[in-house]
């Protein structure tokens, strides 16, 4: 099917398809809060019927019909995951058994921050003593970051959004650079993903943390995007993949699918992703 014209989607969308493309047809995606959810069901009933999609909160393998879905859950605790799902449980179990089991391929996040090295900040805002703004708290953000296999990150580019560093990590990416996760006793961990609302990003690093930089690097850009406006909007010299490709816009099955799973525009609403 032929892509739409930017005019016919906005940013957001395109980052939420963007992120859905990237999940694997196969394994298990555990989403945490907001976007992720979206996106995750979006690859599950156009892309990856085969993928096992649960929630932080306890909801393990929910199986959306395509020929009756009409919206997304409202959060990672709607009482929509109750139906044609494999197990509802807790966090306990989705957090310990599940993901701390090992059996988590790939999380999908996002957060208030995001640094070079795709660590997240979810809890505040300035000093932790003394933070300017202190935020709900991490939910299953620290553990799914930790532990998932890979990691898609959703986030805005905004200047707030993408710092050099983040004031407070509350979930670990790469830490501080190579080697860092290891040193943490975290396992390595890819190819992790970080999709904004102008492109998309990988990393540079091989094997997962143990070499490279293991810094952010500029691989897609949606239509319409230079990477030059992309860099002005980081606060650090970005660096870019060798070749930057163009990330193909929605196709219309896509945008129709996207809202029809988000009616309320719950999660599509500016100042809600």
């Amino acid at each position: 099917m032929s892509g739409a014209r930017p005019e016919d989607y906005t940013l957001a969308e395109m980052m939420c398809i963007a992120a859905a493309r990237l999940l694997p047809s196969q394994g298990n995606a555990l989403a945490g809060l907001g976007p992720p959810i979206l996106s995750g069901v979006l690859a599950k009933v156009l892309y990856a019927p085969d993928l096992t999609f649960s929630t932080e909160v306890g909801a393990i393998d929910w199986r959306p019909d395509p020929a009756t879905a009409t919206r997304a859950p409202v959060g990672i605790h709607d009482e929509l995951l109750n139906v044609n799902v494999a197990l509802t449980s807790d966090m306990i179990e989705s957090l310990g058994t599940y993901l701390m089991g090992g059996n988590v391929d790939v999380g999908l996040l996002t957060g208030a921050q995001v640094d070079r090295f795709g660590n997240l900040n979810v809890l505040c805002l300035g000093p932790y003593e003394q933070p300017a703004r202190r935020f709900a708290g991490t939910g299953g953000n620290t553990e799914i970051a930790g532990l998932s296999g890979a990691v898609v990150i959703l986030m805005p580019q905004e200047p707030r959004r993408f710092v050099e560093r983040c004031d407070f990590i509350t979930s670990a990416g790469y830490i501080s650079g190579p080697g860092a996760r290891r040193r943490a006793g975290l396992r390595p961990q890819g190819p992790n993903y970080v999709v904004s609302t102008m492109g998309v990003y990988q990393y540079d690093t091989p094997d997962g943390g143990d070499s490279g930089s293991c810094e952010l690097v500029l691989s897609g850009v949606f239509p319409n995007v230079d990477p030059e406006v992309v860099q002005a909007l980081v606060p650090w010299p970005l660096k870019l993949a060798d070749r930057i490709d163009l990330v193909p816009p929605p196709t219309v099955e896509e945008i129709r699918w996207l809202r029809r799973l988000d009616p309320y525009r719950y999660y599509l609403t500016p100042g809600r992703y």
